[in-house]
């Protein structure tokens, strides 16, 4: 890539170092998740052969291209809305098997586009992965609802990026800094909104938050969730639904976690 003209705008980002070691820590993640049961074998995806790969706010797609790299023969959806950026190696690289899509990750359109990869992936016998390096703000919240929605997404690795910058008390995650603080003995901010984001996870999905140091980062927290593939679970009758809720308490640091 370094001698294709094609990638010269991604060779000159200021910042080429740690957008690389994001995307082979995402891929590593993947990996991780396909491992534990989402799909792929004990390889870990091997070629790719049935892995649909869908990254949601690529930008100009660096996790997008190692995990292409990695997974030849996988599918995979890049999904933006910036309209201004030069994806034009996205086809170079990729050809059809690469794709870009402008669509804001908020948006209903956004949602019935993953919606219907997925739905289309099921119907061929494919593992969909969902995949989000540092996203900011509410987008990581927004990523693990399009999980949570979507129940034939297998798995999703999460790479949490800045705070949600409105403070309001009525809205997931706003408060983080108010948590940290009440808390103190050196928690941040950004480790509360992890971990908020971590136990917004879907209970019926094995999940993990893992730190992975080699990130040129201080922002290098990944959660990842997969489904289970136990059919056993489907049949198990539950009274009351396993999804967790947060919700803010009287004050703005008093947070609880309901069922």
């Amino acid at each position: 890539m370094a001698r294709d003209p094609a990638f010269d705008s991604m060779a000159r980002h200021r910042k080429v170092k740690k957008e690389i070691t994001e995307a082979h820590g995402a891929l590593a993640q993947v990996r991780r998740a396909l491992r534990a049961g989402g799909g792929g074998g004990e390889d870990g995806g091997g070629d790719g052969d049935g892995l649909v790969l869908v990254e949601l706010c690529s930008g100009r797609g660096f996790v997008s291209l190692v995990l292409a790299d990695a997974f030849p023969k996988a599918r995979i959806y890049m999904i933006d809305r910036d309209t201004t950026m030069d994806v034009s190696h996205v086809e170079t690289y990729g050809g059809a098997r690469m794709s870009f899509h402008a669509l804001d990750l908020h948006s209903t359109a956004c949602e019935e586009f993953v919606r219907g990869v997925a739905d289309d992936a099921e119907t061929r016998g494919q593992t969909v992965v969902l995949v989000g390096v540092h996203l900011c703000g509410t987008l990581s919240h927004r990523a693990i609802e399009l999980y949570e929605r979507i129940e034939r997404a297998v798995a999703i690795v999460v790479a949490p990026c800045c705070l949600p910058q409105r403070r309001r008390h009525d809205v997931f995650g706003f408060h983080c800094k108010d948590i940290a603080r009440s808390i103190g003995n050196g928690v941040t901010p950004f480790q509360c909104w992890c971990t908020q984001l971590y136990f917004r996870l879907p209970l019926t999905s094995k999940r993990n938050m893992t730190i992975d140091h080699d990130v040129l980062s201080t922002q290098n927290t990944f959660l990842v969730a997969r489904r289970p593939l136990d059919s056993a679970l489907d049949a198990l009758s539950i009274s009351t639904p396993l999804s967790p809720s947060i919700v803010p308490g009287r004050s703005c640091a008093k947070w609880r976690l309901v069922k």
